[in-house]
């Protein structure tokens, strides 16, 4: 027997509360429901059992882990192609959760369905469980309950997140290559500074001849990096720390941001993937029946870029004095073609369709930008590498010249 805490509303529609004792969430819903009570919140109550507010250590286990954006794709897939089908709700997260094997996700949707079982709306149940389910879907979800396209909603919510994956790993994926030629480039210098120079610098000095100008600046360096590596080191870490912790505060974050936007090759970056996740995400908003405001409130929180993010949410403000859409997100680091295609999207009446081709736009424009960026920086590294080598090399024969040639 195991004890539950609940909201509920009585005959007269009073919100009412406090707990009650059953085998399982499904027979207290029952208990509550032949009172007359309308069931709005279930849940376990804290301290009547279990390990650590789960029901036992291993569903504490598997609410440690994280829900993968692979995992979340398919679930909403299945979701989209069962409700499609006809099979309610309940049915449909049942045969889900059968079919997961990711932990954390499949003791949500067993959840869930307990509380879908009581009674509640899926919405509500998703929204307890904002650390799997990002806003974004629960608004969704919110909106497909009220239209009935719930189906339709969770295909495009498997869309937005298959488009937002496929742009990430994108971009991992160019900057494989170039993070590898810098740590190359690292261990490379290292190698010299620590190895080669000292050993190459002691045959030399040992002659008791005068080192050449290149010569001598590479023994130079190589003698203070040796001898202030590690305060280097030190340095470069403490200031990556330091700029992580600005970036937590709000007004750090801004700045930090402001100034990547205005960076030559990686701020064009960083406004193009921006855009493309916006009106992506404003397109399926609008679509799927979201206001304007609450669709510019959600999107604000997806975008990584806090300029953006800001200005959207001022937006969402100037949209409830009655100014129109392309005005309110007008900013300096908003590209001309956004507002002016938005601005034709209101005028039309087409605003979703308008903004669900801008994003597809961007998306183009980002991919290409990714591989034109990955072409500048392989040749770029080659050359700093080379050029590190090539100093080397002329050090050093520049010191052995010197050696033959007896001055």
């Amino acid at each position: 027997m195991a004890e539950f805490v609940y909201t509920a509303l009585d005959e007269r529609g009073n919100e009412t509360g406090g707990r009650i004792q059953a085998d399982d969430a499904g027979s207290a819903a029952g208990q509550l429901r032949r009172r007359g009570l309308r069931v709005l919140e279930l849940r376990p109550a804290r301290g009547s059992g279990g390990f650590l507010g789960q029901a036992n250590f291993s569903d504490w286990l598997a609410s440690q882990r994280s829900v993968t954006t692979t995992a979340l794709i398919f679930f909403f897939r299945q979701m989209s192609f069962m409700l499609h089908a006809g099979l309610p709700v309940a049915q449909a997260l049942e045969l889900a959760q059968a079919q997961l094997s990711n932990p954390r996700l499949n003791l949500t949707l067993r959840l869930m369905l307990k509380d879908i079982q009581a009674g509640q709306s899926l919405s509500s149940t998703m929204a307890k469980h904002k650390a799997v389910f990002p806003e974004m879907a629960v608004n969704l979800v919110v909106a497909g309950e009220t239209t009935g396209d719930l189906d339709q909603i969770m295909e495009r919510l498997a869309v937005h997140l298959d488009k937002k994956a496929a742009l990430r790993a994108q971009t991992v994926n160019a900057m494989i290559y170039p993070a590898i030629v810098v740590l190359a480039a690292i261990g490379v210098g290292i190698f010299m500074v620590v190895k080669i120079i000292p050993k190459f610098s002691k045959f030399l000095l040992g002659k008791g001849k005068a080192l050449p100008p290149s010569t001598q600046l590479l023994v130079d360096i190589s003698d203070y990096v040796r001898l202030n590596g590690l305060y280097l080191a030190g340095a470069a870490a403490a200031l990556v720390v330091l700029v992580l912790l600005v970036y937590q505060t709000r007004n750090g974050r801004l700045w930090i941001d402001r100034f990547l936007l205005r960076l030559p090759v990686i701020g064009s970056l960083l406004v193009t993937g921006s855009m493309a996740q916006m009106n992506w995400a404003l397109s399926i908003l609008l679509r799927s029946g979201v206001t304007v405001f609450d669709s510019l409130k959600i999107t604000a929180n997806l975008l990584g870029n806090r300029v953006y993010a800001d200005q959207l949410h001022y937006a969402s403000n100037l949209i409830l004095e009655g100014r129109d859409i392309a005005r309110s997100i007008e900013h300096p680091r908003m590209p001309p073609l956004v507002l002016q295609m938005v601005a034709v999207g209101e005028g039309t009446g087409a605003l979703d369709e308008v903004l669900q081709e801008l994003g597809i736009y961007y998306e183009k424009l980002l991919e290409i930008a990714i591989k034109r960026l990955s072409a500048l920086i392989e040749p770029a590294m080659i050359l700093v590498i080379g050029s590190m080598v090539g100093f080397v090399y002329y050090a050093f024969f520049q010191a052995l010249f010197s050696l033959v040639s007896g001055r």
